[in-house]
């Protein structure tokens, strides 16, 4: 089954699609799900990382704020429909309980153990 991923932020006709679909199939509905959560996830990310930018009157308005906003949902939409930050596997695993362990490939990116990274960038590990 093809589920519809919404081309923009405001496309609120798509996960209404993905709500109906869901009730009926939602072991295939889960991965649309999932990329929405991190979506979701990203806009928030990227809005508290906004916050952090120093701001001068020169250019800041009301205006200016929301066109970011709206930017930075359209940003975080097309990010997790790429590929994200690895969460929306994570999530969708979680969701449906029946799906198989996800095996690791080059797309998870922490595919690497903690150890074997630190070795590689040349730190030295003391076993406890």
């Amino acid at each position: 089954m093809d589920i519809r991923q919404p081309s923009s932020w405001f496309d609120f006709g798509s996960l209404a699609e993905l709500k109906a679909k869901g009730g009926a199939q939602p072991e295939e509905a889960t991965k649309g799900v999932a990329q929405q959560f991190e979506s979701l996830f990203l806009n928030i990310m990227l809005k508290e990382m906004r916050k952090t930018v120093n701001r001068s009157g020169l250019l800041g308005s009301d205006t200016m704020e929301t066109y970011e906003q709206m930017f930075d949902q359209q940003i975080a939409l097309g990010m997790s429909k790429a590929g994200g930050i690895g969460l929306a596997p994570f999530i969708e695993q979680q969701l449906n309980k029946n799906a198989p362990v996800i095996p690791k490939t080059d797309k998870v990116p922490f595919a690497l153990s903690t150890d074997v990274a630190l070795k590689q960038r040349g730190f030295d590990i003391e076993r406890r």
